[in-house]
């Protein structure tokens, strides 16, 4: 017999996305997201790099990345004179959600066999080892890595509680894609290129809507109130606050099944509410939209998690959502832009088509995914042939203004600062569109200020890093 807590634990997948909403986006298991050249969407495959790049070993502006060498001395667990071993953790794997996380594995995949056909890291070739968590399996994979593994790079996990310590106890560096439990947000031994802090959230949407119309000030969110969930409700909250929105109305709702959405939309009518945000997947969002249209009532404005940034939503919502401000906030380019706005978006895309077409691609959590194995190769060619965990872990924490190479907006790795740089998406009847003007772009077609990030200060149950 399952426990309770299983059990309990199940519906959470049906809100993944919105547990790394904090950083960029989660994309789901069975979007319909593909390379294919039928697919058109907005949300999907734009122009490939065209300029030989990938094929020459270079990412975007890095240059080159993966070289050949003369290898070294096999140095920590998992290095040999001419190997790595690396792992990436996924989800992909879970019963009630096969696929999970998947395109997390596949530009690791894909970004394994791209470097090592052009000479590895400095001559040691990568192995990667499949770590799938499933749905709760996150210690024991961890575990097995301790065994065998260099590092955990550009995985995942959606329980990542590690109450155990065990990856920092053995030594294992992780530069992730995302990390979700406030322990793991902070933990030791370990970089974030995309940074999903606690103690910090992004503010660029909320703060720009407020100059563009101040008079919008009641505001609702609904979430499902299960474990990891209520750290991003309280974040969003405590956010939206500073910038000058009153809450007046936070109900929860089923993760599975829900039934009462126009109750939900008749109560916000009823306190007056201008501005809503959900914080969940995108067919709650659909369904929430739907009733909407049936009441014939929307908000002023609806702020979007940058999950659901995707085609299915995108096919099944536009319908209707045309009578209000749909945004979603995001630190990547759109799928759609290339050359001088996003030179890394289109040697992902190329990357992808080449090395690993049948994987899932474009999605934003597969090119999260690639930023961190670039980063990880970065620092490991800098550290040379006496390679070390904690050579790598310095390198990577000191890197500034880190963009993958033109692949997204600029950030700063660690565990600290959240991105200060981003894009505002419109969402309507014909779908995903750049809006400029609310952007209100001041670097390329990025928003970047220290104001488009705040502090925050609720209890959050763990220790703010201070480095």
């Amino acid at each position: 017999m399952r426990s309770a807590s299983r059990i309990r634990r199940l519906p959470a997948l049906l809100v993944a996305g919105l547990l790394v909403a904090g950083a960029t986006a989660c994309s789901r298991s069975d979007s319909d997201a593909s390379g294919s050249e039928e697919d058109t969407s907005s949300t999907t495959a734009g122009s490939s790099g065209g300029d030989g790049r990938i094929a020459k070993g270079e990412f975007g502006d890095l240059g080159v990345v993966c070289k050949d060498g003369d290898g070294g001395p096999a140095t920590e667990t998992g290095v040999t004179e001419d190997s790595i071993n690396v792992g990436t953790i996924t989800n992909k794997g879970a019963d009630v959600r096969p696929g999970l996380n998947q395109e997390m594995y596949d530009s690791a995949k894909a970004f394994v066999d791209w470097c090592n056909e052009h000479g590895g890291i400095n001559g040691r070739k990568l192995e990667l080892k499949d770590l799938d968590a499933k749905l709760n399996e996150y210690p024991q994979r961890v575990s097995e890595a301790c065994e065998d593994t260099f590092a955990l790079v550009g995985g995942g996990a959606i329980f990542d509680n590690d109450t155990g310590n065990i990856r920092v106890g053995c030594g294992l560096i992780n530069i992730p894609g995302f990390v979700v439990a406030p322990t793991a947000r902070v933990a030791e031994k370990q970089v974030q290129p995309l940074p999903n802090p606690v103690y910090r959230f992004s503010v660029q949407a909320y703060n720009r809507y407020k100059e563009l119309h101040p008079d919008v000030s009641k505001y609702a969110i609904l979430w499902v109130d299960l474990e990891g969930v209520k750290t991003v409700h309280e974040q969003v909250k405590e956010t939206v606050e500073k910038a000058g929105y009153d809450v007046v109305y936070e109900p929860t709702y089923k993760a599975i099944g829900e039934t009462g959405w126009r109750g939900f939309i008749q109560t916000m009518k009823q306190k007056g509410v201008q501005a809503v945000e959900l914080v969940g997947e995108p067919e709650n969002m659909t369904a929430l939209l739907s009733a909407m249209n049936t009441e014939g009532w929307y908000p002023e404005v609806i702020f979007m998690q940058p999950n659901m940034y995707e085609k299915k939503f995108e096919d099944e919502a536009k319908g209707v959502a045309d009578d209000t401000d749909i945004f979603v906030r995001l630190s990547f380019p759109m799928f759609d832009m290339d050359g001088d706005n996003a030179p890394g978006m289109g040697d992902y895309l190329e990357l992808m088509e080449t090395y690993n077409k049948d994987g899932k691609y474009p999605a934003l959590l597969g090119a999260q995914s690639l930023s961190a194995w670039l980063l990880f190769a970065t620092a490991a060619t800098e550290c040379g042939a006496d390679l070390t965990r904690d050579c790598v872990i310095e390198k990577a924490k000191a890197t500034t203004d880190w963009t993958a190479g033109g692949l997204h907006s600029p950030t700063q790795p660690g565990n600290t600062e959240a991105p200060q740089c981003g894009i505002l998406v419109r969402f309507n009847k014909d779908g995903f569109k750049y809006d400029e003007e609310a952007t209100d772009p001041n670097e390329g077609i990025f928003n970047c200020s220290p104001d488009n990030a705040v502090k925050l200060t609720n209890d959050y149950g763990v220790k703010e890093p201070t480095d």
